[in-house]
């Protein structure tokens, strides 16, 4: 049986962020989300979930009132389940407030994918809820336009017994290449503010890169904008900031790392992204 999580934020933006880092980390998991603390109540008398992943700001209903809330229902006890608070709210009163009021964890923004699952896990691991977060039950894969890969396969003519002519030979065996090792000089912009960079790595929904930096540091989870061209057309294609590194040993660093997630899910922009992927 796998874990339930809800995923409490008004920010749309930051409700993905999450949703796609643990759905990456921990497959298995089945993930629901509330815009405010109102909506949040709704779900959690209704399911019963494993976990509850909540911003502090939020109009309506404030993550540590949502928090409260909880913790006064039978089914919700601070021994039962985890609540994790996220918020940019950092100073000692507000973290006071939420250990108070019966919080598991505390995550600051910004946050890196791995600081996100770390916390996740050490959530479980109180409330002995390891095996349900790691759970690799097979799950039937659904495709983008919402038909199971079993349908898709009848669709296809899958199992029929009309032979197929073989045009190309590959071995079965063979690791399916999801990242590729690059260099694409280009150009991207973070908070208006416009860096070259050499992309190094690529894959279909990340990019990493190599920037020089002097003023303006990319900040996680902030929005950056990606210039790739392929046989002639630009496009300018939407990213966050999945983790920004130094690339020299020493915290004045001017050169930087970065590693972009890709936030467009136009189908014409993941064409044009497969294609350039399948030419490198």
């Amino acid at each position: 049986m796998s874990l339930k999580i809800l995923v409490v934020d008004d920010a749309s933006f930051t409700r993905d962020l999450i949703r796609r880092t643990l759905r990456k980390q921990f497959p298995a998991v089945e993930i629901e989300e509330a815009v405010n603390g109102r909506k949040a109540q709704q779900m959690l008398n209704k399911i019963q979930f494993d976990m509850v992943l909540c911003d502090w700001e939020m109009p309506e209903m404030t993550g540590v009132e949502l928090l409260k809330w909880c913790r006064e229902q039978p089914k919700y006890k601070k021994e039962d389940v985890p609540f994790v608070m996220i918020t940019s709210r950092g100073d000692k009163s507000h973290v006071v407030e939420a250990v108070q009021s019966g919080v598991t964890d505390y995550l600051g923004k910004p946050f890196s994918s791995e600081q996100l699952a770390n916390k996740v896990i050490s959530a479980a691991k109180k409330h002995g809820l390891e095996k349900k977060l790691t759970s690799q039950k097979a799950r039937e894969s659904v495709s983008p336009g919402g038909v199971s890969s079993a349908s898709l396969d009848v669709l296809m003519g899958a199992g029929k017994s009309t032979p197929v002519k073989a045009t190309k030979f590959t071995n079965p065996d063979a690791p399916v290449v999801t990242v590729k090792d690059v260099k694409i000089p280009t150009q991207v912009r973070f908070e208006g503010k416009q860096f070259r960079c050499m992309i190094i790595q690529f894959s279909k929904t990340e990019a990493t890169m190599f920037i020089k930096s002097d003023d303006v540091v990319p900040q996680v989870l902030g929005q950056a904008v990606l210039d790739l061209e392929h046989k002639g057309a630009m496009n300018r294609l939407n990213y966050y900031v999945q983790s920004v590194a130094t690339t020299e040993k020493k915290h004045d660093s001017t050169f930087l790392t970065v590693i972009l997630s890709l936030i467009d899910q136009d189908s014409e922009k993941e064409a044009f992204i497969s294609q350039l992927f399948d030419s490198l």
